[in-house]
């Protein structure tokens, strides 16, 4: 009998079908693995019944979770492969695998507490596998032992517990970690939520099934996600969002195991260099595995935010070609998906480099047809809606009179002259003038939250509009943008309703814009890149407009944005 498995597996990093082959062998049964695209078919024969039930029900166990794989089909075939196709090395370190988990789970096993212990496919780049705990840089503990690994890390769960900060060199990067409880009073400039059991996550945040899903898969990724009410109370945190995962390397995991004993249900870890840290667990680890950051849509769709070490090295390669971003990302996206041959527009909206409107057709290559300049300051704009129209005179005039500290604050600020020419520029600018944020760096992520925090069904429309409405290219009207805020503004909408409005309106313009390149120009995909798409509300709402009349395409192996965001 001869069972077929079928894997959609969109990456072309070489995972699974290592991992498939190592299974294989691991239970010693006939196997043929071929792939096609984004297929990995796997064959599998022997002339008992039983002993095919039983390997379907060990590769169950063996095969992770992972973002990139999307579906499983298993049929019954008649013939089998005459070869197998011949599998490229896989040289990627992988955070763990099931089968390691229970090796180092299991008291009987060689492997048992070894935060070292070498998964199926790659291996941790270490110097040694000894762990060294220091005090102010004396050496208190030592570890190169089963026993000795288990007690260093209930050690160190014991000191997290007891309010210590412990700085830790992992396979992902050195970090200082501690418990959450004491987050406020460490004064961190960024830091992320590592949850000690998949288990006790829904009780600082909320999160929806296939997010639930994401956390658990192999590659370990981070999820930025709203804290609830619930937990929000209890004012343990600064703030209302977190970037939350679980433990992404062995030695992580062993010592959340411990803390997770102990009732500790969160830590924090932070890159940040903490001077007052007295503990620090040296590992021996050379290189560090880049972290993942998703954002997982309400329809299933994840989107990479940060992390490209999972992509396969050709992808990252011709990333480098190009000297432009947006033109790297669109290009990217077009290989992931083939659509050399196809009328593709593209929308790159990034937090850190210049906006494009773009399309692409075998016949012309790549135009670029909207970009999105940014006034040079504040004075510039108010004069120039002033100098536009008496309307815009009494505007102006009418906001001043009304909000005097706004307008004062939007006056003193600078624009700096190397700001990305972008909406999320736009935005911060925006901000300062509707008074949401006095801060310019801080400012764009104020209206984001704003908007996020919205619960109505529908914002105030603002304008997005082009310089010359009826071309293709143009450059697009940011005077126009600010104005329209101004007037509801003046008419009373509160803060939340018209943050929501400026995000919910650029959907609509990326939508009708998208409607006429369709039209005009005979597009067939819509391709999305950029940061900005990483905000889950901002995204979800433009592809709910774009969606009925296009097929949207995102990038399904690389981040969506080759410039990585720092926010």
């Amino acid at each position: 009998m001869i069972l077929k498995f079928e894997f959609n597996y969109i990456s072309n990093n070489n995972v699974l079908e290592n991992l498939l082959e190592f299974t294989c062998k691991d239970f010693g049964i006939r196997y043929a693995i071929k792939k096609e695209n984004s297929i990995v078919v796997l064959y599998v024969q022997d002339d008992k019944n039983s002993t095919l039930e039983a390997f379907a029900d060990f590769l169950s166990q063996r095969v992770p979770l992972s973002i990139f794989f999307k579906a499983l089909s298993v049929t019954v075939e008649d013939i089998f492969p005459k070869e197998t196709d011949v599998l490229p090395e896989c040289t990627l370190s992988l955070p763990f695998t099931p089968c390691v988990l229970t090796r180092i789970k299991d008291e009987n096993s060689e492997d048992y507490q070894n935060p070292f212990a070498k998964n199926e496919i790659g291996a941790i780049d270490c110097d040694s596998k000894i762990l060294v705990l220091f005090k102010d840089n004396e050496d208190i503990l030592v570890a190169n032992t089963s026993g000795e690994y288990s007690l260093i890390c209930d050690k160190i769960a014991q000191l997290l517990l007891q309010g210590e900060m412990v700085k830790i060199n992992t396979a992902t990067g050195i970090y200082t970690f501690g418990v959450i409880e004491h987050i406020k009073s460490r004064a961190l400039d960024s830091f992320e939520v590592v949850a000690t059991d998949l288990s006790v996550v829904e009780k600082m945040v909320v999160i929806k099934d296939n997010e639930i899903k994401a956390l658990a898969s192999f590659e370990r990724p981070i999820i930025k996600l709203r804290v609830n009410t619930l937990y929000a109370s209890k004012d343990i945190l600064p703030c209302t969002k977190v970037r939350l995962g679980l433990a992404d390397d062995a030695l992580t995991y062993l010592i959340c195991q411990k803390a997770f004993e102990k009732g500790v249900h969160f830590l924090y870890k932070t890159a940040q260099v903490v001077s007052t840290c007295s503990y620090c667990l040296e590992t021996g680890i050379k290189s560090h595995r880049e972290p993942v950051e998703v954002c997982v849509l309400e329809n299933g769709e994840m989107l990479i935010v940060k992390g490209s070490y999972y992509a396969s090295s050709a992808l990252k390669g011709n990333l480098a070609k190009f000297e432009n971003s947006c033109h790297a990302q669109f290009a990217s996206v077009m290989q992931e998906h083939h659509l050399f041959d196809v009328k593709a527009g593209c929308f790159y909206m990034s937090k850190k480099g210049d906006d494009k409107l773009m399309f692409h057709s075998k016949e012309r290559g790549m135009l670029d047809f909207v970009s999105f300049p940014t006034p040079s300051s504040f004075l510039e704009i108010f004069e120039t809606i002033a100098n536009s129209s008496e309307s815009g005179k009494k505007l102006i005039e009418n906001y001043r009179a009304n909000f005097p500290h706004i307008y004062d604050v939007a006056i003193g600020t600078k624009i700096p002259e190397n700001a990305p020419k972008s909406i999320y520029t736009l935005w911060k600018i925006v901000s300062i003038v509707m008074g949401f944020s006095e801060n310019f760096n801080e400012a764009s992520e104020v209206l984001i939250s704003n908007a996020e925090t919205f619960s109505g069904k529908k914002g105030p429309r603002m304008d997005y509009y082009l310089q010359n409405k009826e071309a293709l290219k143009s450059d697009f009207d940011a005077i126009k943008l600010i104005k329209s805020g101004m007037s509801f503004k003046l008419a009373g909408t509160d803060d939340i309703t018209l943050s929501y409005g400026y995000m919910e309106s650029l959907c609509y313009f990326l939508s009708d814009t998208a409607d006429a390149y369709k039209e005009n120009i005979g597009s067939q995909k819509i391709v999305l890149c950029g940061s900005l798409f990483g905000v889950k509300r901002f995204c979800e709402v433009t592809c709910k407009n774009i969606m009925p009349n296009h097929t949207i395409c995102f990038n399904k192996e690389l981040p969506i944005d080759i410039l990585q965001c720092d926010d």
